[in-house]
């Protein structure tokens, strides 16, 4: 049984008024008039208000016990974390010198009148590169000789001298179109304006022809696709332009050049999109940047605040302007201290000062109230002061080289909303953000740090437990959940872990989490499913082969009919079908569903008769007539389950129940 905390008082204003009434006898019988009217009465409600008060203050007392006693473990309350975003800024035209985004641009939403502008701010430095185009190649995939390259000499012009085919004479898939550019185009936006034969390309869905381009990004991933976002060119049938967002972009040497490679992949044909019977042709090849993409975060940047002039005596505090703090990057933010002599010192933050040694330049800061604390100086059993960090000299001119401020759920905005440049920059048309902000968080709640705490002092910084894996996976930015699946745990099956395996379950944050929510958004991204292995290898124990994956999806589509009273109006009718298919989306809901309203748990199976307790529960419902359950492994429908009119939908043991389409008819 967990312990609860107790009221040092738990009487109301209420309670106190009505004791004081009964008090009115014993005290002043000639006092007959109780009633509300009545002055004395109108003091008595008086001081019972301020003994309220008096005694909601006193009951705060055990939790600001607690707090000290976290604070004594080392137990602090986490900062908000920022909301991430790509934003993609937009030139005017294609420029012929670079254009350079510098960090900390500040991007935001459109401000109304009922919410303020949402700032977000670039991490880095963009710098958007006119493109080069070194040379081009075919690469004949079919071909069993040894030369399947075909070189087409652009010459230095980088420019199409003669007419050329994309694809071998008989395409197939695997062949591809190569260019060479000359510098990275990592996160750009590139137009290929292309003058290409009319009906060159015979036999494919100018909609929706089988290619697909990707730049060569090195490592395990080698070639990664590029996010296409118009071809106006029908699958090169026509002339046009084709718009492409790349990721990033790796140096490699083909064919005896060394450059930045993007190529077309023919891809193997499916129903309905047809394939190339002969290659289409170019006359022109041309290759713009468009535009760049760049990480940015929601905050606010303060350069180079002054926050006061040292005494010389340790243990000082100072007070920085804006709260609450992001976490700092050692990097770039930190404290600077101006000698009198005018020296500049660099001082670093640490987490507490028991490792801090006299001479070591450390501080602490509070990120929720913007406490910067110094090292002090303690009394030692054998009568010694002992010094815990450094004291600036006297007279020295303290200030923060930069920090940022902001973060929250607030941050977590839709897709399309960061539109307003805050300043100015040459040659930038627009800026938006092609995908949802994700990962914001409040500051932690005293609440959340007691059910924290313990894991906390249980785990510290090694993984060895199913729960050390848990928690430490869920203390990444962008982990929304997180199941440690551990050899031995159940009896499982070849797709379980085996000894000496452990598999990290991870479903990321996301925005949309009501209704049903798309696939795309659920699914684990190459940059989230790095942080978490990189944060995880540097605490698991030597020897633990590791795999980090996103769950098996299970799109549970259920079909209800219920029953409200006799001649109800249409509008009561359409009411209650909404509120049951709401419940029905909230219900299995791997964020906000399960029994517990806090996500559908991880390998948990669902049964029919919870639907029928879930729907008579709706306002309105007479009784449930019938529910019918359908069950695929991808959205939409496609690779169908058990048939309609299952009882139970059986789950593996990473796998996660989520709403695809729901219907309810009320009769």
């Amino acid at each position: 049984m967990p312990l609860q905390t107790p009221s040092l008082d738990d009487r109301h204003f209420q309670d106190i008024v009505d004791q004081a009434k009964r008090l009115i006898p014993h005290y002043c019988r000639e006092w007959t008039d109780h009633n509300v009217s009545d002055p004395g009465v109108t003091l008595i409600e008086l001081f019972a208000w301020m003994t309220d008060m008096l005694l909601y203050r006193v009951n705060l007392v055990p939790d600001k016990n607690y707090i000290k006693f976290l604070e004594l473990i080392g137990v602090q309350l986490e900062e908000p974390r920022a909301a991430t975003a790509p934003i993609t800024f937009y030139l005017s035209a294609a420029q012929p010198v670079e254009v350079t985004i510098p960090a900390d641009t500040e991007v935001a939403t459109v401000r109304t009148e009922t919410s303020p502008a949402i700032i977000f701010t670039t991490e880095e430095d963009l710098t958007i590169r006119p493109p080069t185009v070194i040379d081009a190649f075919t690469r004949n995939a079919s071909r069993d000789n040894n030369t399947p390259w075909t070189r087409h000499n652009l010459g230095q012009t980088g420019l199409l001298s003669r007419r050329i085919a994309i694809f071998p004479s008989q395409p197939g898939p695997g062949d591809a179109f190569y260019l060479a550019l000359e510098k990275d185009h990592s996160r750009h936006v590139l137009a290929l304006v292309l003058n290409c034969e009319l009906a060159g390309g015979a036999g494919v869905d100018p909609n929706n022809p089988p290619i697909q381009w990707e730049v060569w990004q090195g490592g395990s991933t080698r070639w990664a696709p590029c996010e296409l976002d118009h071809d106006g060119t029908g699958g090169f049938n026509v002339s046009g332009e084709i718009i492409l967002h790349t990721p990033a972009m790796a140096q490699r040497e083909f064919e005896g050049i060394n450059a930045y490679w993007l190529r077309c992949r023919l891809t193997d044909a499916q129903a309905g999109r047809g394939a190339y019977r002969v290659s289409p042709a170019l006359q022109q090849l041309r290759v713009e940047a468009r535009g760049g993409t760049v990480g940015t975060r929601h905050a606010i940047s303060i350069q180079k605040e002054i926050l006061g002039t040292s005494d010389g005596t340790p243990g000082q505090t100072f007070e920085l302007l804006h709260t609450p703090i992001l976490a700092l990057d050692p990097a770039r933010d930190y404290l600077v201290e101006e000698t009198p002599v005018g020296e500049l010192q660099r001082w670093q933050e640490v987490a507490d000062f028991a490792d801090s040694k006299p001479e070591d330049r450390h501080f602490t800061l509070d990120k929720l109230d913007g406490t910067l604390t110094l090292g002090p100086s303690l009394l030692q059993p054998d009568g010694q002061i002992y010094r815990f960090g450094a004291a600036p000299d006297k007279g020295s001119v303290l200030r923060f080289s930069r920090y940022q401020y902001g973060g929250g759920m607030i941050g977590n905005v839709a897709q399309g909303t960061l539109s307003v440049l805050k300043s100015s920059i040459p040659y930038v048309a627009r800026v938006t953000n092609r995908a949802a902000a994700v990962a914001g968080r409040d500051a932690q709640s005293l609440e959340d740090a007691k059910l924290r705490a313990p894991q906390k002092l249980r785990t510290r910084t090694r993984a060895v437990t199913a729960d050390d894996y848990e928690y430490l996976t869920c203390r990444v930015p962008g982990v929304a959940r997180a199941r440690c699946l551990a050899p031995g745990a159940q009896p499982g099956d070849r797709n379980d872990p085996q000894p000496g395996q452990v598999f990290v379950v991870v479903l990321p944050q996301t925005d949309a989490q009501q209704g049903r929510i798309p696939l795309e958004r659920l699914t684990l991204s190459a940059e989230l499913r790095s942080a978490v292995i990189a944060h995880l290898n540097a605490r698991r124990l030597l020897g633990t082969a590791l795999e980090v994956r996103q769950p098996q999806y299970i799109w549970v589509s259920l079909q209800a009919v219920l029953h409200v009273p006799e001649r109800s109006d249409p509008d009561l009718i359409r009411d209650v079908q909404q509120r049951a298919e709401e419940a029905l989306y909230r219900y299995l809901n791997p964020y906000v569903g399960g029994p517990h309203g806090d996500g559908w748990p991880f390998g948990r199976s669902l049964n029919r008769s919870e639907i029928y307790g879930l729907l008579q529960s709706v306002e309105y419902v007479e009784y449930v007539e019938d529910v019918q359950m359908s069950v695929s492994e991808s959205a939409g429908g496609a690779n169908p389950g058990p048939a309609t009119g299952t009882r139970t939908v059986q789950v593996s043991r990473h796998g996660l129940i989520c709403s695809d389409q729901h219907q309810v008819k009320v009769i």
